[in-house]
């Protein structure tokens, strides 16, 4: 296994001038086009998941860049390269971005090197769409001799190129478990919360499911599904459905509108009530190969009632319509400038225009700190089913720091859902069934012959 960092501008990182040193990278690029399997091992961000990082080879790069002389003859595309190893890594906070801080140590200067063709090495290495062009921390299940090889660069073996043979941790060995529904209620009365926090819950049937919204998932490869189209897919369903949304005066509306009918989304539900959250950790029961229960979980989310929003918030309308900006101009947005440095941006521009279409009094400032929060949203009860559910939302911003790492600013709490079918029956007991969650005739027709299933 290795690191591989990938970088925009060399001159901005020390490990490309200097053989020792210390450098960060933002925990929001952290395991992209990281096989999904091995990813979700190494969340949330601990000790264990640091210890494994530090045991494994780095590969530093530069994006590729085209080389065309003086007399406009072409070389091909070249990166600029380096090996070595990490120590001291720590979570820190700089210009308001979380940041993994780590001590390098440069073995190997590789120099530049010409690639082979992006089509070949993209698909070998599992880059997904943007390939070698985008800043990114992955770990890749291959050892230094063959990440050159796939890249056409011919080298001497590297002295940290050496196979490592480590074990990924898994963090979820440590989860308190939940078979009965006493021992559930027991835990979340006894949940600490301060007055001015509110409590929000989540429930997962796949303990391997993350805690981030639709338009966010990666493939079994760890690239993004659906991230970079998202101001695509909203503008088609927008153009072929326009009278869906005519009523809908905020772009959250629509976002919530668009959720419901399956688009993917900024948007995660959530739900104040624990009972609806075990409904839906155990609601699907999935089996593995051997034929075992597939445990589910609920996550508790704590968080002060100041950081709880309303539909009609500022700070939601700024996030929200990040969803109607092209991908080329979200990766521009800078969000570690100073407020007014920030707001004479070309992209906030854009930005304020589409917040003026839904609040034409908007101001021309945009606190950048904010496009970069998850921030959790209590959304009107425009339809029967939020209201069922006691629902909300998290609606995330722009490189934020998903909370399956620990770094975010929501209090995450997990637990193991084990034994549903047992749960299921105590929760009918209190009356969260099919039908009550999701309210509508065909729900409540199903629950009722469910109910008289067999009788004589």
């Amino acid at each position: 296994m290795l690191n591989l960092i990938v970088v925009g501008n060399p001159d901005y990182y020390s490990f490309f001038s200097d053989s020792k040193g210390e450098e960060s990278f933002p925990v929001s690029r952290l395991f992209e086009s990281t096989p999904d399997s091995l990813r979700k091992k190494l969340l949330p961000l601990t000790s264990k998941t640091y210890q494994f990082l530090q045991e494994l080879p780095v590969i530093f790069m530069t994006e590729p860049e085209f080389e065309v002389d003086e007399e406009g003859n072409t070389g091909g595309y070249y990166s600029h390269i380096r090996i070595g190893r990490i120590s001291n890594i720590r979570a820190k906070t700089i210009n308001r971005e979380k940041v993994l801080a780590f001590n390098y140590d440069l073995t190997d200067i590789i120099g530049k090197k010409f690639l082979t063709s992006e089509k070949e090495y993209v698909k070998k290495l599992e880059l997904g769409s943007f390939g070698l062009n985008r800043n990114f921390w992955a770990v890749k299940d291959i050892d230094v001799k063959e990440f050159f090889e796939i890249l056409g660069i011919s080298v001497k073996a590297p002295e940290a190129s050496a196979a490592v043979k480590t074990e990924a941790p898994d963090n979820n060995e440590d989860l308190e478990v939940i078979s009965d529904i006493n021992e559930y209620l027991e835990i979340i009365l006894n949940h600490p919360q301060e007055n001015n926090e509110e409590v929000f819950y989540r429930g997962h049937s796949d303990i391997s499911y993350q805690l981030e919204p639709s338009l966010f998932r990666k493939n079994t490869q760890g690239n993004y599904r659906y991230r970079y189209h998202e101001s695509d897919m909203i503008t088609e369903l927008l153009t072929v459905q326009p009278a869906e949304f005519r009523d809908d005066r905020y772009m959250l509306d629509k976002l919530v509108r668009m959720q419901h009918y399956g688009l993917p989304t900024r948007l995660l539900d959530v739900s104040t009530n624990p009972l609806i959250a075990l409904y839906f950790a155990c609601s699907k029961i999935k089996r593995d190969k051997d034929g075992n229960e597939i445990d589910g979980n609920v996550i508790i989310l704590t968080a002060p009632k100041s950081e709880i929003k309303f539909f009609d918030s500022d700070t939601v309308s700024c996030i929200a319509n990040l969803s109607r900006l092209p991908s080329r101009i979200k990766s521009n947005l800078n969000t570690s400038l100073a407020t007014q440095a920030f707001n004479a941006t070309e992209e906030c521009g854009q930005l304020l225009h589409l917040i003026r279409d839904e609040k034409s009094y908007f101001k021309n400032i945009i606190d950048p700190a904010h496009l970069s929060k998850i921030v959790l949203v209590k959304g009107r009860f425009s339809n029967a089913r939020i209201s069922s559910q006691a629902g909300a939302f998290l609606l995330f911003g722009e490189n934020v720091d998903l909370p399956e790492t620990g770094l975010s600013t929501l209090n995450v709490r997990k637990l193991v859902i084990r034994n549903k079918e047992r749960l299921m029956q105590q929760l009918s007991r209190f009356g969260i069934n099919e039908s009550t969650v999701y309210p509508g005739i065909e729900k409540a027709a199903t629950e009722i012959a469910k109910l008289y299933d067999g009788r004589s």
